[in-house]
């Protein structure tokens, strides 16, 4: 019990439930089973917040109310083990300390939390492997695009693209990439024929022409820095798309690992 606590605080519920909302709406909606409750406390606290009553039916009938709430708990929560662990453990102490009159429907109370406890146990499995299942095909796309080629496509503006991105970013990154080009064009060739380029600059002079190439040389900077952090940030794209994908192998196995545990 502790040990699948402990890897249930780990991974997250939130991070599960966002997961779990992105696969149901994806796959035709997906019906859940949830007690929603206005201005009521989440039923795990009602559980161990439980205590005995000033008589014993009063106290029987506490007890059954929250068995019964216990079987429309919501498969998705994570704290559904520890719902059941506590709920069982306040029916066995009021089988120690209500009245012999109480033994055969405390008995009963038991059989049915214990039914309710593999109903859901059932259906948060099936959760669990949906779950799994949608980390192995993210999995699976994303590893179908090769690193290297993406950064290949980078040079040419084709990155996004290639991972999936948007059309309009390509575009813009072509476009980007053709204003570059003219800026590098015109300051190669302001550089190397400045009496022929040199706009409203004199070029009559050494002088003259030694500052029409210093135009050059820095429309040619310009074009090549502006493209440096272009392709750097380009990198760093494809690094976080890397990422990514480590990001599902290493969810895809913290399900398994809970999964196993939960199979034991």
């Amino acid at each position: 019990m502790g040990i699948v606590n402990a890897f249930i605080n780990q991974i997250g519920r939130e991070a599960a439930r966002d997961v779990y909302r992105s696969l149901a709406s994806n796959s035709r909606g997906i019906q859940r089973n949830k007690l929603n409750i206005e201005d009521e406390e989440p039923i795990l606290d009602q559980v161990i917040n439980f205590q005995l009553s000033e008589d014993d039916l009063k106290t029987f009938r506490n007890l059954a109310n929250l068995v019964e709430k216990a079987e429309h708990t919501d498969y998705e929560d994570f704290e559904w083990n520890e719902l059941f662990y506590e709920l069982d453990n306040k029916i066995d102490f009021c089988k120690a300390n209500l009245s012999t009159e109480y033994k055969v429907q405390l008995e009963k109370l038991d059989e049915i939390n214990a039914k309710n406890y593999k109903i859901i146990k059932s259906k948060h499995n099936n959760y669990v492997d949906s779950l799994i299942k949608y980390f192995d095909n993210m999995v699976s796309d994303l590893s179908k695009k090769k690193i290297s080629l993406a950064v290949v496509l980078t040079l040419f503006g084709l990155r996004a693209s290639y991972l999936g991105g948007k059309i309009i970013y390509t575009v813009i990154n072509i476009i980007y990439l053709f204003t570059l080009g003219f800026i590098f064009y015109n300051g190669w060739i302001t550089y190397n024929h400045p009496k022929l380029f040199n706009g409203n600059l004199p070029n009559e002079t050494t002088a003259d022409l030694e500052v029409i190439k210093s135009v050059g040389t820095v429309l040619m900077g310009i074009a090549i820095g502006c493209y440096l952090l272009y392709f750097t940030l380009g990198v760093y794209k494809i690094s976080k798309y890397k990422k990514e994908i480590e990001k599902n192998i290493d969810s895809k196995l913290k399900f398994q690992t809970y999964k196993a545990q939960l199979m034991k």
